[in-house]
Formats: C-alpha cells, sequence, structure tokens
C-alpha cells in the first residue's frame, strides 16, 4: 500500500471501538497459525472518510484500507487472507455499518426485466472449506483429460492484486491485445503439475491444457473455496422474492443515505 496517503488517524486512548468476533470460512486451515476467528471493529464516522477519499477510490484502494484498519489480532498481513475471509470481513462490516438492506438489479420473471430490488445481506450464508490441504495448505486435483496430477492453492488478496496489475500493465502496453487474466491466475494457483515445480514449465503446460481440463480445475476451485454464498434472493415490493447473485462490486460501500 502507498503510504503516501493521508489516513485517519486512530482514536483516542479513552475511547474504545466496539468490535465483534468473525468466524473465518477457511476456518484458519489455510494460515501457518491456523486462526479460526477474528477480532473486527465496527466502522466509525472517522473511517466515512476512507470511503469518500478520491485518492483511495481512485487508486482501488478501499478494500485494503478498511481490512488493514478494522482487522485487529490477526497475526499476519491482511493481505495473506484468502479472498473468501475477506469477503467475509467486509460484508460484516457493510452490515454494521450500513445495515443489511442492498439494493442492486436483478431480473424479475413477474415484469421480464431488469429492476432494482432489495437484498437483505444478513441472509447470506459462510461457505465453509470442506476438503482439507496437506500440510502446506495446498490442495490436489486430477485433470479429467489429461489425467495430470495438479496440486494447487487458493489465493489471497496479495496474490488478486498483483494478477490484476500484471493484466493491467499488458493492456496498458498493448491496448488492442486481449485480457490473459485467466492463464495469469491458473498460473498464480498451480503448485505443480504430476510433480513439475517450475514455474515456466508450469506456465508452457497451463497454455496447452484441453478447454475442458482447464474449465474443470477452475470450476473444482471454485465449488472449494470457502467464502460467502452470493446465491440469495431479493424483494420485491408486494413481499415476494426473485433468486439472484449477489454483485460484488466498487458500490458495495456507497449506499444512499
Amino acid at each position: 500500500m502507498d503510504k503516501s496517503f493521508n489516513m485517519p488517524e486512530a482514536a483516542p486512548a479513552e475511547f474504545t471501538i466496539p468490535y465483534d468476533v468473525i468466524e473465518l470460512p477457511s476456518q484458519g486451515l489455510l494460515y501457518p497459525n491456523k486462526q479460526k476467528t477474528v477480532k473486527v471493529e465496527y466502522l466509525t464516522a472517522l473511517d466515512e472518510t476512507i470511503l469518500t477519499s478520491p485518492n483511495i477510490i481512485n487508486n482501488n484502494l478501499i478494500t485494503e484500507v478498511l481490512l488493514e484498519r478494522k482487522i485487529k489480532e490477526l497475526g499476519f498481513d491482511p493481505e495473506l487472507l484468502i479472498e473468501g475471509d475477506r469477503t467475509a470481513i467486509l460484508i460484516f462490516l457493510r452490515i454494521t455499518g450500513f445495515g443489511p438492506e442492498y439494493k442492486q438489479m436483478v431480473f424479475d420473471e413477474n415484469v421480464s426485466k431488469l429492476i432494482e430490488r432489495e437484498i437483505d445481506l444478513s441472509t447470506l450464508q459462510p461457505k465453509k472449506l470442506t476438503v482439507k490441504p496437506d500440510k502446506d495448505g495446498y490442495f490436489d486435483y486430477i485433470l479429467p483429460t489429461s489425467k495430470k496430477k495438479i496440486k494447487f492453492k487458493l489465493l489471497n488478496g496479495k496474490d488478486e492484486k498483483e494478477i490484476t496489475q500484471r493484466d493491467e500493465h499488458d493492456l496498458e502496453v498493448n491496448p488492442e491485445g486481449i485480457s490473459n487474466k485467466l492463464i495469469y491466475r491458473l498460473e498464480r494457483q498451480i503448485i505443480s503439475i504430476d510433480g513439475i515445480s517450475d514455474k515456466i514449465k508450469i506456465s508452457n503446460i497451463i497454455k496447452h491444457l484441453t478447454i475442458l481440463d482447464s474449465r474443470q480445475l477452475r470450476k473444482y476451485i471454485s465449488d472449494i473455496e470457502p467464502g460467502i454464498d452470493f446465491k440469495t434472493n431479493a424483494r420485491t415490493p408486494g413481499g415476494a422474492s426473485v433468486s439472484c447473485f449477489l454483485r460484488f462490486g466498487t458500490s458495495f460501500f456507497w449506499p444512499e443515505l
């Protein structure tokens, strides 16, 4: 994080900011200290300056700044939390800071068009890790077509940021090029293929995988990845509900007040 930004000051010693203990969907199985829960402070009026700071917004730092400020006694850099755990914490901050009501556009079959509906964030369910990793925090998978044995990890916040930065740099250098984000993600996720751990060799193998192998691997990773189940329902004015998926985007922390 660029420390040149002017950050809000910490609360005076005589004030105690309330917090809650959040259970991590990963159950801590992917971290060296195996920490299952973490203390997370509630958002304050001071934190609202973060949500309206042009520098922080324009540099896509809201998530990083909020996690760094609000997570207490984690024992390691919040960037090293896997994405599902980070998402669970951010949803807690959104609910406790602005309430559970969240409006987004959904397709309402009753009127056959996209329309703004309200989602109750408090009804979202955690998706816990159900496949046990090995002692290094890695998982195994056999590709359906080539039968290659894959050892992979789940990505953390630092991985995701570096993948995005790499892809954005490529497109800046070559605006007419195509995004290689899918390939970059697999390169970062895969630790070894049939025992091969050389990154250059892994990259070459990934680029020549069949679409079926690539898609099935990505589906398996998505299926086992802990976090929050975004499948939910949106309320209609008449009291009925519409099935939808929560879109966890840039406007998540800017509700109308």
